[in-house]
């Protein structure tokens, strides 16, 4: 929702050189930020923590805010906010307050995406990041594409969450939350699954199944889509779509488009032909691990082939893919353990990385987790107490409350004392101290969490005896 009366952003956007952007340390804004600076913009913005993005930007020449003044935004010609900014924050009524015309992150994503010919949105509940970076390495593994890419994890072959190009192709992440994704027009939507998740803004699937359809729908009646034949829910936001609808289907079911033959794994990574329709199109070596990334492949398969890759460029794109941060990333070793950090914050994303961390065959697995947001650990409780099967040793820490007070009745000791052997322990040095008591070598320890537990990890990592 826009907070003022105005016309459409693409209207202002060609009047406008100064743009102030509220929120801007997010990996999506900080990215944006970037582009519009490279499209000869003069940029600045909000954030209310330093950051390794904030850093970035300003070692960039933007220049950053970290107090809300009521002159920070005063000159601009424009403001972008990201989903997570309410009305009532101060820097959005000092905008107001001045006339300034503000519009959403996503509005500001959209406008960039209808100058593509061929854009290609990525959503659904889990796998966004991975499968946008899984396509994003297969075209740039084509001489012949210079792909425009903005995903929400770093790609370590760009070294960025976001690559200008100049040929047709935008290949984007697309959010659900606050259904910002609402505002992307793509010439091929993508819905990898949907679960119920954000329960602070969908209060139930009716709404989810109905916002993912209306996603699917911007494409119009000349787009496509390509949505997951194994959800049931990605399936009924799917009835009913105008455009082409093509589906993948990681247990190979026959209605399906793309399906999946011959898996095999090799600690943890699977190799496996790609059928289209019943015919051999590819035969795929991942390096990333876990049977979801399976799921997430045949997704990049699908969008690949329906944009005319060849087939050894797939190939090679998807073998050369080693994942996104923060996505089961190794970090080191730790008492002679692996070390990862991972994003997982849902409970379905929890039992894949877990899933995936077993077929490693270490001799135990560590996870060390903070939940995000008090409505998502409230909703899906006993999700949580279910989604930790596969480890041998969990640890919790506080919730990471984002944009939420508690009043929900729920944290993280209430968490560990619904799971049996699991430890409460609020601060990272103590966690440290437990770690170091308890891990060993041939292990793996998961540090995961969407909020601040990545910090933890390089504390973890250099507080080993040198």
């Amino acid at each position: 929702m826009c907070i003022l009366e105005h016309k459409d952003i693409s209207e202002i956007l060609k009047n406008s050189r100064r743009i102030y952007f509220i929120g801007i340390g997010g990996i999506s804004m900080s990215a944006l930020a970037m582009i519009m600076k490279s499209n000869g913009f003069e940029v600045r913005g909000y954030d209310r923590d330093r950051s390794r993005a904030t850093g970035f930007l300003e070692d960039n020449g933007i220049k950053v805010f970290y107090e809300p003044r009521e002159d920070n935004c005063a000159g601009s010609d424009l403001v972008v906010y990201t989903a997570a900014i309410s009305e009532t924050d101060p820097e959005m009524i000092s905008a107001k307050d001045k006339g300034i015309p503000c519009f959403s992150r996503a509005e500001l994503l959209g406008t960039i995406a209808k100058r593509y010919e061929n854009s290609i949105a990525i959503a659904g509940t889990h796998g966004k990041s991975t499968t946008s970076g899984m396509l994003s390495q297969i075209f740039l593994s084509y001489a012949d594409y210079d792909p425009t890419i903005l995903i929400g994890a770093e790609l370590p072959s760009i070294n960025s969450t976001y690559r200008t190009g100049h040929d047709k192709n935008f290949i984007f992440e697309a959010c659900e939350y606050k259904d910002s994704f609402l505002s992307f027009f793509p010439g091929i939507a993508v819905i990898l699954n949907v679960e119920h998740d954000h329960p602070d803004y969908f209060k139930d699937m009716d709404q989810m199944v109905a916002s993912f359809a209306k996603f699917l729908s911007n494409t119009g009646n000349d787009g496509k889509a390509v949505v997951n034949y194994d959800s049931p829910y990605a399936r009924k936001a799917a009835k009913g779509y105008g455009g082409e609808l093509y589906t993948f289907s990681l247990s190979g079911d026959k209605e399906a488009d793309f399906t999946p033959g011959e898996i095999t794994f090799n600690r943890g990574m699977a190799s496996f032909g790609v059928y289209f329709r019943g015919k051999k199109i590819y035969d795929v070596k991942l390096s990333v691990p876990g049977k979801h990334n399976v799921s997430n492949a045949l997704a990049a398969c699908a969008c690949a082939y329906l944009c005319g890759v060849p087939a050894e460029v797939v190939e090679k794109g998807l073998h050369d893919f080693k994942g996104v941060n923060r996505r089961f990333e190794y970090k080191g070793t730790f008492n002679g353990s692996s070390v990862y950090d991972d994003y997982a914050h849902h409970p379905d994303e929890i039992k894949a990385t877990l899933g995936a961390a077993k077929q490693f065959g270490a001799k135990k697995i560590t996870v060390v987790f903070q939940p995000h947001t008090f409505s998502r650990l409230k909703e899906f409780f006993d999700d949580f107490t279910k989604a930790f099967e596969n480890a041998d040793q969990v640890i919790f820490t506080d919730v990471y409350s984002a944009r939420e007070t508690n009043v929900y009745g729920v944290d993280s000791l209430l968490l560990s004392q619904n799971v049996p052997g699991s430890l409460y322990i609020s601060e990272f040095d103590d966690i440290i101290k437990k770690l170091q008591e308890t891990v060993g070598k041939d292990g793996i320890v998961i540090i995961m969490g969407a909020g601040s537990i990545n910090a933890l990890t390089p504390k973890l990592l250099n507080s080993q005896a040198k």
